[in-house]
């Protein structure tokens, strides 16, 4: 088969989801990304975008003719529930012409591979985006024990965390009775570099399941990478 061409969509300040895609996928992947107009990180924002942005982003993505479509926003998939998520899904698959994940259907795939029904979460969040990824999450079935958010607004800021910074807000934040029953401790948000620290968080958590908004898309499409070679193969 040819290349597998991925077309991704993240926020305009997004500076680590195309990076991280880049660095983690496999040399058959090619990604191609389109870019929504986002300044900070709250809902009214990322509501504009989606309406005034998103159509345009995903139809200039069609001009490279995915194989797959990634939309590259948690929060902003999770703003009106699970139903607003599908329907950007379906929005974005009208107007690519391609298959389109979700970070929020890449997640309930990757809580389903680890067999995770209770999690803590953790975002960089405000209180009214970290409520919408508690909500959209037991939606699908989560039991979400604990959630909380860094508050922050700045989405640049966020792109900067460090793995030490999330490693701190974690311990400072989350309760040890909670943690110590959960499936799986989740760090939500396609812009934090939450990937990249998972060698550092999974030092400090031991056995407990680890999985970020960024390391679970990227599972997803090398899932359908895999697919598409084994269908090609002779």
């Amino acid at each position: 088969m040819g290349v597998f061409r991925v077309g991704l969509i993240v926020p305009s300040s997004n500076t680590t989801m195309e990076v991280d895609f880049h660095r983690a996928l496999p040399e058959g992947v090619e990604v191609a990304t389109s870019r929504m107009y986002l300044e900070d990180t709250t809902k009214e924002g990322e509501i504009r975008m989606i309406e005034e942005s998103l159509p345009g982003a995903a139809r200039a993505l069609r001009t490279m003719k995915p194989a797959l479509a990634v939309f590259g926003c948690t929060s902003g998939g999770a703003l009106f529930g699970r139903r607003h998520d599908r329907q950007i899904q379906r929005s974005i698959e009208d107007a690519t012409g391609a298959e389109t994940v979700t970070i929020l259907s890449a997640l309930a795939e990757e809580f389903a591979r680890l067999g995770a029904r209770r999690l803590v979460a953790l975002t960089p969040y405000t209180p009214d985006l970290t409520e919408a990824v508690r909500a959209s999450l037991e939606e699908d079935g989560m039991e979400v024990l604990f959630i909380k958010g860094m508050g922050i607004v700045e989405n640049t800021r966020i792109g900067s965390l460090t793995g030490q910074e999330m490693l701190d807000f974690a311990q400072a934040s989350i309760p040890p009775s909670l943690l110590a029953r959960a499936d799986c401790l989740f760090f939500s948000c396609t812009n934090l570099p939450a990937a990249r620290a998972l060698p550092l968080l999974r030092s400090a958590y031991g056995g407990l399941p680890i999985t970020t908004s960024n390391h679970a898309a990227i599972q997803a499409v090398r899932r359908r990478y895999e697919a598409a070679m084994a269908g090609a193969a002779p």
